[in-house]
């Protein structure tokens, strides 16, 4: 590999040995003049992640040691930060970095990225064909029913997949590699990066500002289904939800009158947040095409794991929607008998 290369993929073991070879220092990177460059690179990785443009690759390799050295600099920055929601953010916005150079890359060069990250495999065909224990590494952590096992093609222990599926499985590798293996960063760095981590805090306390969008109005969030809740808890904590639970949250919300901007507001705080495709899927399931599609039943939300939570009430329905008619009815109906309530113990004025 070259240095082109170890720029889009800096996180690999070549690309590690190539920044020791070259003699840099991480203390001259945060603080020397000569990097600023390097360092303003490191926070724009940063500051593209938490916004919901797509990631630009038309500049990004014109330098591409300034991009290489960017790297370890925005690493930095989302660990001074101390926070969870920036780091599963950036660690997305990394990983389908790299995704989208590793889908235009040799069979060659997409295989070696791979095998650094311990998904051994081999070009047969149109097909990458790697055994079945090294396919669930990940594939385990991806929710849609498409990377089940069974959905694949399997000869003695071999599984047969497309390369866009082998370069998504690399892509959930990295993901979880930047996720969990941030560090603190000394004192002395922290100080000479300060002026970047401040401005990457702001830009962060504005997107968790709008973390605080509450289903309200109309909408009585305390009636929801458990499994509704779930999702979109989850969704507002910053953690990606698959397409299964999406297609579920959005359909459950449009059928109850819920806004689709309001949807789309949610969505926002997604580390995997598109507008462009969120949007494009929110108007497909409100109606936009024609059809407003209906949210799933209990047993479909169970089916592709979807089913979060099950209380007593679920065992008395059979749909999401049931559980909210439901559970809206018994609490406008304690709401009302609250009033006569009070009323029947205020003393008789003489």
């Amino acid at each position: 590999m070259d240095v082109v290369a170890f720029a889009k993929y800096p996180f690999i073991q070549e690309a590690l040995a190539y920044v020791r070879e070259q003699g840099y220092s991480i203390d001259d990177v945060v603080s020397k003049p000569a990097y600023r460059q390097v360092r303003a690179r490191g926070k724009k990785r940063v500051l593209e992640a938490l916004s919901t443009a797509e990631a630009t690759k038309d500049d990004m390799l014109l330098q591409p040691e300034e991009e290489l050295l960017s790297y370890p600099v925005a690493r930095m920055l989302v660990s001074i930060t101390q926070d969870t929601y920036l780091v599963r953010r950036y660690a997305v916005w990394e990983a389908k970095r790299a995704y989208a150079f590793l889908i235009t890359e040799k069979d060659d060069l997409l295989l070696a990225v791979g095998k650094d990250f311990a998904l051994p495999a081999r070009a047969e065909g149109r097909d990458f064909v790697m055994h079945f224990t090294d396919y669930l590494r990940y594939a385990a952590l991806l929710r849609d029913p498409v990377w089940k096992l069974i959905s694949r093609k399997m000869i003695h222990g071999m599984v047969y997949i497309p390369r866009e599926a082998y370069a998504r499985l690399v892509e959930e590798a990295i993901r979880e590699k930047i996720q969990s293996s941030l560090s603190p960063v000394p004192a002395p760095l922290v100080a000479s990066l300060k002026p970047y981590s401040d401005e990457v805090m702001v830009e962060l306390n504005k997107l968790k500002g709008k973390m605080n969008i509450n289903v309200s109005g109309d909408v009585a969030r305390d009636a929801f289904p458990p499994c509704m809740n779930y999702l979109l808890s989850e969704l507002q904590r910053g953690i990606n939800l698959p397409h299964t639970a999406r297609f579920a949250l959005t359909s459950f919300l449009a059928n109850l009158g819920f806004d689709k901007e309001k949807i789309m507001e949610l969505y926002r705080m997604a580390p995997d947040f598109r507008e462009e495709l969120t949007r494009y899927q929110v108007e497909h399931i409100t109606g936009g095409g024609g059809t407003e599609y209906t949210s799933p039943s209990c047993k479909t939300m169970t089916t592709y794991g979807n089913c979060y939570g099950k209380d007593r009430l679920c065992e008395y329905v059979s749909h999401p929607l049931t559980y909210y008619r439901k559970a809206a009815a018994r609490r406008a109906k304690l709401q009302n008998a609250e009033p006569a309530a009070k009323e029947q113990q205020e003393p008789v004025k003489s």
